[in-house]
């Protein structure tokens, strides 16, 4: 009977500590999963570690970069300073004339960045233009030889602006839109503007053919979604001509054949470094010694060099440069029948939704079209810049890098069409009316083209008209 009882007290215990033991083998595996919860918290957001549900694309940070650039055919900079006027907010300082106060309210082409997704602590925003200078930005940045440095900002989802944009004017609805707010130099906005001057001269021309345009593109990057809007005799009617793409000189370039590019690809610099200054320094060390170098020279202390010619000599002849042969791409226009401003703002929204860009950056850019696409006198080409070119005319650096970056850039042409210089000759031949509001009328609107008109302006200099040729003068002074 003895054994029986310590017989079964045995097997309770053994089934107490096998039951003790797994249940310690479970907390320890409870625990274990929740310390690897907290762990992969930061990775796929706390949004997935409070609901248990996988990472959205509401959790994901995505910035979205849009620049309007108007150019002439004839100039050397895109968004020039003379082409047009601010109509920014007074809090907003630029470095262009106002605009007076008729056209204070007109949409100009700027840089905008946006942020969409979770609030971020702490992010770095950098626009820099190697060829070219600032002339506005907000909010207010640290200025850099030629950068503008947004530093440490605060991405929140609530706000307030630091100042309120009246309701009526243009840039009012990106303080409506939804995106979160930029806080840095205590100053807020739901956005970020910048107005840039961009040394670049257009390398593109273009002919008419029998159903639409011929272009040819001399541009080291490829044109894309390239659109032509031409008038007609009906001031709400207008003809479409689009094509996907047109080829640069970059696609018909072979590749380099030594790794020297690939390597200095390869080693990163840090785009917020003193680099350029150092350069600068280390330039002018160099010139310092070589002065030192030559008036050791003068006192016999070094030996003299050899002579230009005999240096010149020994290197082989350059091969003379030979310009690429580029065939005309034709632009069909997209519909036979004329259409009108509504389509084709339409037609550029549907593009711009399917490269990423959302409701607000959509209509301020429909808005910026709609006030420089479509001219009266003559055709307009529009066109997305080749994103390789865009990143080396105006480098965008973010620290922390975003989930998703949307890079778009539209270029306005203007002064490209050839019936242009027709309508030119006719205001040439204007400048000598009878009728002194007409010879008015007619300098004003040839002030306007610039150096549009500027080639044709030094022919009508040998006029025989005299008052032809005094005001040509006069305008030919203004554009220089």
């Amino acid at each position: 009977m003895v054994d029986i009882i310590m017989n079964t007290r045995d097997k309770c215990i053994s089934k107490s500590r096998e039951l003790e033991f797994q249940t310690h083998s479970l907390s320890k595996l409870l625990c274990t999963g929740l310390l690897m919860a907290v762990l992969c918290a930061p990775i796929l957001g706390t949004d997935c570690l409070a609901e248990g549900i996988p990472t959205q694309g509401g959790s994901k940070l995505i910035v979205r970069d849009v620049g309007v650039y108007l150019v002439s055919a004839h100039g050397k900079k895109m968004n020039d300073s003379g082409m047009f006027r601010s109509t920014l907010p007074g809090f907003m300082q630029s470095r262009r004339l106002s605009a007076d106060s008729e056209g204070s309210d007109k949409p100009t082409p700027l840089g905008l960045i946006t942020f969409a997704g979770p609030e971020v602590k702490d992010i770095d925003v950098l626009v820099e233009f190697p060829s070219g200078r600032f002339l506005s930005h907000w909010p207010t940045a640290r200025i850099q030889s030629r950068r503008i440095y947004w530093r440490a900002c605060q991405l929140t989802k609530s706000g307030s602006a630091s100042f309120q944009i009246p309701g009526s004017h243009w840039l009012s609805p990106l303080q409506q839109a939804d995106r979160l707010f930029v806080n840095t130099n205590n100053k807020s906005d739901r956005f970020i503007l910048y107005d840039v001057e961009v040394n670049h001269t257009p390398q593109i021309s273009m002919t008419h053919s029998a159903d639409g345009f011929q272009i040819q593109n001399r541009e080291p990057g490829m044109l894309q979604h390239l659109t032509v809007i031409q008038p007609t005799a009906n001031p709400k009617q207008w003809k479409l001509a689009a094509v996907d793409r047109v080829p640069g000189l970059s696609n018909q370039k072979s590749k380099p054949q030594s790794g020297t590019e690939d390597k200095t690809k390869a080693s990163k610099v840090d785009p917020l470094s003193d680099k350029k200054l150092k350069a600068e320094a280390a330039a002018e060390e160099a010139a310092k010694l070589k002065v030192l170098g030559d008036q050791l020279r003068n006192v016999g202390a070094l030996p003299q060099l050899l002579s230009g010619k005999a240096a010149d000599s020994k290197k082989p002849a350059t091969p003379a440069k030979t310009e690429t042969k580029v065939d005309p791409v034709k632009i069909p226009y997209v519909e036979k029948q004329p259409v009108s401003r509504e389509q084709i703002l339409s037609f550029w929204g549907d593009y711009l939704s399917k490269r990423g860009l959302g409701k607000s950056e959509i209509e301020y850019v429909q808005r910026i079209l709609n006030e420089y696409g479509f001219r009266e006198d003559q055709a307009t080409v529009i066109y997305c810049m080749d994103e390789g070119v865009l990143d080396k005319s105006i480098p965008l650096e973010l620290t922390p890098h975003p989930d998703v970056l949307r890079r778009i850039a539209l270029v306005i042409l203007v002064d490209v069409d050839p019936a242009l210089q027709k309508h030119i000759d006719l205001l040439i031949a204007q400048l000598g009316d009878p009728v002194w509001a007409k010879r008015e009328e007619a300098q004003q609107e040839l002030a306007e083209y610039g150096r549009a008109a500027q080639k044709q302006l030094q022919q009508a200099t040998k006029n025989k008209d005299l008052e032809i040729v005094f005001r040509s003068e006069q305008l030919l002074e203004k554009i220089k």
